[in-house]
C-alpha cells in the first residue's frame, strides 16, 4: 500500500483526489472518444446525427487538455494559477454541456449525460468554495 500512497497527492484534504479522480475519468473520455463513438452519441443523444468522428476526436482533445489541468492541480493545489485553470475547466465543461442541454438541445439527461452534468457542477462548486483554503 505504501508504494501505491507515494503515487497519490500529498497534499490534504479530498479535493486533490476529485482532481485525481476526475482527470483519469477525462482520460478514459478521451480515449473513448476517439474509439468508441456510439458512447459519445449517447450524451449527445438528441442530436446523435450530429456526432461525427471528427466532432469526437476534437472534443477527445480538448477532454484530454482537461485531465492534464487537473491531473497537475492534483499535485500542484497550493498554486494559485494552477488552482485556477483546474476551475475553468468545471466551468467550461458546465458551459459546455448545459447549453447543449438547455439551449442548441443536443444533450437529453440520460445515464450518459448525467455524469458529465455532475462532476462539472460539482467540481466547479466545490473549487469555488474552497479555493482561499487551498490558495491561501
Amino acid at each position: 500500500m505504501s508504494a501505491l500512497a507515494s503515487f497519490l497527492p500529498s497534499t490534504p484534504g479530498a479535493l486533490p483526489y476529485f482532481f485525481l479522480l476526475t482527470s483519469a475519468a477525462s482520460i478514459y473520455n478521451a480515449a473513448q472518444n476517439y474509439f468508441i463513438l456510439w458512447q459519445t452519441k449517447e450524451i449527445y443523444s438528441a442530436k446523435a446525427h450530429e456526432v461525427s468522428p471528427l466532432a469526437a476526436r476534437i472534443f477527445a482533445m480538448w477532454t484530454l487538455v482537461s485531465a492534464v489541468i487537473r491531473g497537475t492541480a492534483a499535485y500542484n493545489i497550493t498554486n494559485p494559477t494552477v488552482y485556477t485553470l483546474a476551475i475553468s475547466t468545471y466551468a467550461i465543461a458546465l458551459w459546455h454541456f448545459g447549453s447543449e442541454l438547455l439551449i442548441f438541445r443536443s444533450v437529453k439527461v440520460n445515464r450518459a449525460s448525467a455524469g458529465p452534468l455532475i462532476v462539472a457542477s460539482v467540481g466547479l462548486a466545490w473549487t469555488l468554495t474552497q479555493q482561499e483554503h487551498y490558495t491561501r
